[in-house]
């Protein structure tokens, strides 16, 4: 992404990126520990964040907990143009009383992911405030600076203020609302089979019209989120219920056969379920 600084380990800052979105994985859905900031400048873009889907319109922020499987799906004929923060909440501590770490990262941790839809005041606002941020950003590998991370706090104070004072939606509306129930349906019954008749039988709907209005509001398939899905809360259990065998883990994502799910979380992980609970666990031993 062009105007994208990784200030550190812990911050990364792309500014007014207008590159074709280029997925990390063969169907665009990622994860990451680090929180986000999106800003959405221009462009036609649907953004599915776990559960919910969004319709952006310019001047959209996203606030995002990285750990949510989520992806843009932009219009492929019109220009797309964003913004975009990645910080590891951890950071904080080297600049901020612990006592107001909390009041910053509302929105993250007490939300989770959401929505804010600035006005044409509040956008030149936030625009020129992102434009400052890229104007003091230290150079590539250069340590982030003090300025850098106060103006950065002060954004995250203005974020979660606005958070506690607006009720957050999401869209219900037309083909984007079918979409969204069909991501509430696999959300509620990942863990089980699923088919496509389960799906039309919920929604009333037939399978060639659900596939076809998934595919359209998200640019993947139902199975392929599916198993995305699964996959992302495998590597959840892997990390952090260290008492789980992999087949149980597989087991309790939905995966009937132990060689699907390796083979799967080989093909989007990049390693087999068990290197990836050793890397974890030796990364974990190392940051103590």
């Amino acid at each position: 992404m062009p105007n994208t600084l990784r200030l550190d380990q812990s911050v990364t800052y792309g500014y007014r990126s207008e590159m074709p979105f280029q997925p990390p994985t063969v169907d665009g859905f990622h994860s990451h520990l680090h929180y986000e900031i999106y800003y959405f400048h221009a462009g036609v873009c649907t953004y599915i964040i776990g559960d919910r889907s969004y319709d952006l319109r310019p001047g959209d922020v996203l606030l995002m907990h990285g750990m949510t499987l989520h992806r843009p799906h932009p219009a492929p004929d019109q220009p797309y143009i964003r913004s975009i923060l990645h910080f590891d909440p951890a950071v904080l501590h080297n600049y901020i009383q612990p006592e107001h770490i909390s009041e910053l990262l509302y929105p993250f941790e007490h939300i989770g992911n959401c929505r804010l839809s600035l006005n044409l005041e509040q956008q030149a606002e936030w625009e020129q405030s992102l434009a400052y941020l890229q104007q003091i950003a230290p150079q590539q590998h250069e340590k982030v600076s003090l300025r850098f991370m106060m103006r950065m706090c002060d954004l995250l104070s203005l974020l979660a203020e606005r958070c506690k004072q607006e009720h957050i939606t999401y869209e219900r509306i037309g083909k984007s609302g079918y979409a969204q129930e069909i991501l509430d349906y696999i959300e509620a019954h990942y863990m089980n089979d699923i088919t496509l008749d389960d799906i039309a039988d919920h929604l009333h709907l037939s399978k060639p019209y659900i596939a076809s209005v998934f595919k359209q509001s998200t640019g993947t398939t139902v199975f392929k989120y599916l198993y995305n899905r699964r996959i992302t809360q495998a590597t959840l259990l892997l990390q952090y219920q260290s008492d789980l065998s992999i087949t149980e883990a597989s087991r309790l994502v939905g995966f009937k056969q132990l060689t699907h799910f390796s083979r799967l979380f080989k093909q989007m992980v990049g390693c087999s379920p068990e290197v990836y609970r050793a890397r974890w666990l030796r990364d974990a031993i190392n940051e103590h």
